[in-house]
């Protein structure tokens, strides 16, 4: 009993003794210009005891002798303080160099930014959601160098984006092409892997799911995806789990959208003097240079109706009548958590986009969810799945037109307040463009799905086996129905319209992964080795029906047509099956050595060609790491890199089996029937092999000034052979043409990337991200020596890809040059070209290249501005030196079409008239036979991204309301452009405009909450 009493008063003396032994520790958190921290991170180490900083810096913390305090805060190297009794400590914590120890991923693995021996660009998570674009790839405007995002399509959802990394790497410039300007079309966008998963466009993601992007840009780089990286690669990877707490990220954001920068058409008044001008130079067209303004009658043009409208002073705006503003939100929510084991990530998103436009809108819900678990310790198993049900309509393709074209002085209602079909009783042509809306459907709704399925074995230390499969499905439809008083329709019942296209694709890619690293003193080797397989196939289903009786049923039962207008399906499918194998070896940490090898097999080449392979090798020599480099304190950080890579392409234009003779359907009259046959649609090319690029790159990576200047230069010579071209044929050959190895081109340039901290004091903090590139395209060299011509568009030794070959503008003929203008068979008031070879005449071989389509060089500057809790940031996109022929001022800038008693409406500039003879616009009604010369425009723009303010809630504050961060701010989006393009976006200046959109700028506001 005795010892007993003994024991219990020893352990009540070593606990009593514990207890004082703690004691209560103050301290401050300052960085290393003595500005407090606030959120900075104070935790006992080896327990669960911790606090946070105060917004003075100031914590507070209980602490025994012996335990070690570590203070930590997102940026700054982790401090551990050994506790011995001090009363209060003062903790200075050195901002680290987040750059260089970021991960960024390289294709089936990653690697410190700091040993990346390719050119890599990146955004995180951070500068993605700061952008708030509703779309992926708008994220990426402005953001890289060297990587040029051209948006082709204004409408909500669209997705029409044409993406150029250095440059292009094919010609892709002919007859099966869907681009509209040349050689920058849509056909040769970059490979976009989503979490491993191979996709064609990332219009379907939610871009607040991304977590970062990494654009690998040279060969070496791209040379592990062989073949598919031929056009860069952009890496994406999703949000996923992380060891901890469950913790719930949500965000949103609401505004809404209008139109701007819109050309402006006649009002009523000026619109009848344009009127009086057109008629005037329709006589002189004709050669009487007598005939004026006084001597138009109007009755000859205006009816009765219309002549009153004007006495009325009838002015109808029906662009304005057209526009409203649209609603755009997004809501995203995030919860992710996880154990030592076991990690996971749930993800659901909405988002609305509303145009500006009635009938334009699109829909986007995505749902992902990832998880990753240790089953035992040598075998993980992880999971991702991304779903996207995403609904366009895509309004009328009649009603931006009409409300350009119709004359102003029409009503858009009658006496009643209804709608009048016909604005005017002589207007049989454009009907009143609001009936649009509600008669005319086009609608695009699909499901997508993307999978990961992942096997990860690691039988010794250093090894690991991976095997994933990953599919890519795909259903589409897109359903349009045009009703009774719709333009194209006219209430003629027989004209009413529905179709439906059906398309269900499917792919998938099984990639197995061997990994083993290693290190033994001073070297550290990286292994790689991949067996890929890709597998595509897709099939189509279209169908359109004509002669209704009701509008009831939209395109929803087509078997309500009378009459089947037309019907047609399509299958394709195609397999690339690759070997890779890629080597990083590390020397001291300061040479560092990267090889690659693929071997590609693809399905679409000709026989004994289907394969190649594709080498690369990456060198980098971390300068400042040597002992020399120790001594100065200027250039914090140095890396030289050079490489040089080959990749492969199929042809951007090659279907999956262009490289054979198919049988296309046809019809062949044996009296008075007609009986279905097949005729050989194209040449088989039995000796059609792989487009060839090879590139060099040098680029320097540099940190300056305890590296608040960071920052890297590129540059490159990339040369592509073997060029694959779809090549028109004699008629005498009985084949329209042939796929087939036409020439040599390449790519030249520079790109420079920097990121400054301009002022970093008392609280401000200024940075700055620029990045400026600048690429000359060539070709190099045609086999067989001749230019090849696609309508205006030009192949030629010496010359860029999509450059235009066409008159060139010279001004308007004036009445003093009437002389001269009747020596070339023109008269006062016409379009002026250039007499290129002197000859006094214009003939074909005055044609000259005017311009290219692909801009010169590009740039993008983002600044950001903290002040305690305010944060205001903006990005300025930057595009010059590109030439498109504009599609407004082909067929919306004039509205005289040359046709007795009919005059459109038309762009309000300064034509040319007797009485004010400028040099810029024609005379109206008198373009003459080189009109379209005035039609190619200078696109070059700088436009301002976004504009934002926000303000994050202290600390302090929210830790009352148990809330992590909480962050509130307003953005406008895209407010300002600056550029000498009058038409409605120079970005998508050469677009068929019809069923386009303006463009837009958004203002909203928005919250980011995490708890």
């Amino acid at each position: 009993m005795e010892k007993l009493k003994l024991l219990m008063i020893a352990v009540v003396l070593c606990f009593s003794s514990t207890l004082w032994a703690q004691s209560k520790v103050t301290g401050v958190v300052t960085d290393a210009n003595d500005i407090p921290v606030p959120g900075a991170n104070i935790i006992i180490k080896g327990t669960s005891k911790g606090t946070i900083a105060d917004f003075d810096g100031n914590f507070e913390i209980t602490a025994s002798n012996g335990d070690v305090i570590a203070v930590s805060y997102v940026g700054y190297t982790t401090k551990e303080i050994a506790y011995t009794g001090q009363a209060k400590l003062s903790v200075k914590l050195e901002q680290t160099n987040t750059e260089l120890d970021e991960v960024v991923i390289v294709g089936y693995g990653t690697v410190k930014r700091k040993d990346v021996t390719g050119s890599v660009a990146s955004m995180d998570a951070e500068q993605i959601q700061q952008t708030n674009k509703v779309d992926a790839v708008s994220a990426l405007q402005g953001q890289a160098p060297g990587v040029v995002v051209q948006r082709t399509d204004n409408k909500p959802g669209g997705g029409g984006f044409n993406i150029r990394i250095r440059g292009a790497s094919s010609i892709n410039v002919n007859e099966n092409s869907s681009s509209s300007n040349g050689g920058f079309n849509p056909g040769q966008n970059p490979l976009f892997i989503v979490d491993g998963i191979f996709v064609d466009d990332i219009s379907f993601l939610n871009p607040a799911d991304i977590s970062r992007m990494d654009i690998l840009k040279d060969a070496s780089a791209t040379a592990i995806y062989g073949s598919r990286g031929s056009n860069g690669v952009v890496l994406i990877e999703t949000k996923g789990g992380k060891k901890g707490v469950l913790k719930v990220d949500y965000s949103n954001y609401v505004g809404f959208k209008q139109a701007y920068h819109l050309p402006s058409v006649f009002d009523g008044s000026s619109y009848v003097d344009f009127v009086k001008d057109a008629v005037v130079g329709t006589q002189f067209a004709s050669g009487n240079y007598a005939y004026r303004k006084s001597d138009v009658v109007l009755s000859d043009y205006f009816d009765a109706e219309e002549l009153q409208n004007v006495a009325d002073g009838v002015s109808t705006d029906w662009v304005d009548l057209m526009l409203k503003n649209g609603l755009q939100t997004n809501h995203t929510i995030n919860m992710s958590g996880g154990t030592d084991k076991t990690i996971y990530s749930v993800g659901l998103a909405y988002t609305k986009d509303e145009g500006t436009a009635r009938g334009e809108d699109f829909t986007r819900y995505n749902i992902r969810g990832t998880l990753s678990s240790d089953l035992t310790k040598w075998l993980n198993v992880s999971v991702s799945n991304y779903i996207t049900n995403a609904i366009q309509n895509s309004g009328s393709w009649e009603g931006f037109r009409s409300a350009y074209r119709l004359k102003p002085i029409g009503r858009p209602y009658d006496e009643n307040g209804d709608l009048k079909f016909f604005p005017t009783a002589k207007e049989t042509q454009i009907t009143n463009p609001l009936f649009e809306a509600d008669n005319v459907t086009r609608e695009t709704k699909y499901l997508q799905y993307l999978g990961d399925f992942a096997l990860k074995v690691t039988p010794i230390e250093g090894l690991t086996l991976t095997s994933k499969f990953s599919p890519n499905i795909k259903y589409s439809r897109y359903g349009e129905y045009r009703g009774l008083y719709s333009k194209s329709v006219s209430a003629n019942p027989a004209n009413r319209r529905a179709q439906v296209n059906n398309d269900n694709y499917f792919s998938y890619s099984w990639d197995n992964i061997l990994n083993y690293k290693f290190e033994t003193g001073i070297h550290a080797i990286d292994f790689t080795g991949v067996f890929s397989r890709f597998s595509q196939r897709s099939e189509g289903y279209y169908t359109q029906v004509r002669n209704f009786t009701t509008d009831d049923y939209s395109f929803y039962n087509l078997g309500a047509g009378l009459s089947v207008n037309d019907v047609s399906s399509g299958f394709s499918k195609q397999t690339l099956e690759s070997y890779t194998a890629r080597v990083n070896y590390s020397l001291m940490d300061k040479y560092l050595i990267t090889l690659t090898g693929r071997y590609d097999g693809a399905s679409k080449l000709a026989e004994g060609n289907k394969w190649a392979f594709f080498p690369s090798a990456a060198f980098a020599w971390k300068i400042s790491e040597e002992d020399f480099m120790k001594s100065q304190n200027v250039l914090t950080n140095a890396k030289l890199r050079v490489s040089y890579g080959q990749t492969g392409n199929t042809g951007e234009g090659l279907q999956p089996l262009g490289s054979q003779s198919l049988l296309d359907p046809s019809a062949t009259n044996l009296g008075d029937a007609a009986y279905p046959s097949l005729y050989v649609g194209g040449l088989a090319n039995k000796n059609l092999k792989w487009e060839r690029t090879a590139e060099v790159n040098v680029g320097f990576d540099f940190g300056l000034l305890n590296n608040r200047i960071n920052g890297s230069v590129d540059v490159y010579h990339r040369k592509n052979t073997d060029l694959i071209l779809y090549t028109p044929l004699s008629n005498l050959t009985g084949f329209p043409g042939v796929f087939e190895n036409i020439g040599e081109s390449s790519n030249k340039g520079i790109e420079i990337g920097l990121n400054t901290t301009n002022i970093n004091s008392g609280g401000f903090k200024w940075t700055t991200n620029f990045n400026f590139a600048s690429n000359k395209n060539n070709v190099d060299k045609l086999y067989g020596g001749k230019d090849i011509l696609f309508g205006n568009y030009i192949t030629r030794v010496g010359q860029p890809v999509g450059a235009i070959y066409d008159y060139e503008f010279a001004g308007i003929w004036q009445l003093d040059e009437e002389a001269e203008a009747l020596s070339y068979e023109q008269k006062p008031g016409q379009v002026k070209v250039t007499d290129v070879n002197k000859d006094g005449k214009i003939t074909p071989e005055d044609r000259k290249i005017i311009g290219q389509t692909a801009p010169k060089w590009t740039g993008g500057i983002t600044n950001t501005m903290n002040y305690k809790d305010f944060d205001f940031s903006f990005m300025v996109n930057i595009s010059q030196g590109n030439t498109m022929r504009s599609n407004f001022h082909s067929n919306y800038a004039w509205g005289w079409q040359e046709q007795p008693n009919r005059v459109f409406n038309g762009y309000d500039v300064d034509y040319w008239t007797p009485e004010n003879q400028s040099n810029d616009y024609n005379q109206p009604g008198n373009p003459g036979p080189y009109g379209w010369a005035i039609q190619y425009k200078d696109v070059s723009f700088v436009k301002v991204g976004y504009v934002t303010l926000g303000y994050k809630f202290p600390s302090k504050f929210l830790d009352k309301i148990n809330v992590k961060s909480l962050r509130i701010y307003g953005t406008v989006q895209n407010p300002f452009i600056f550029t000498d393009y009058d038409g409605w976006d120079p970005e998508n200046a050469s677009r068929n405009q019809w069923g386009a959109a303006f463009m837009s700028r958004t203002f909203m506001t928005g919250l980011n909450l995490s708890f």
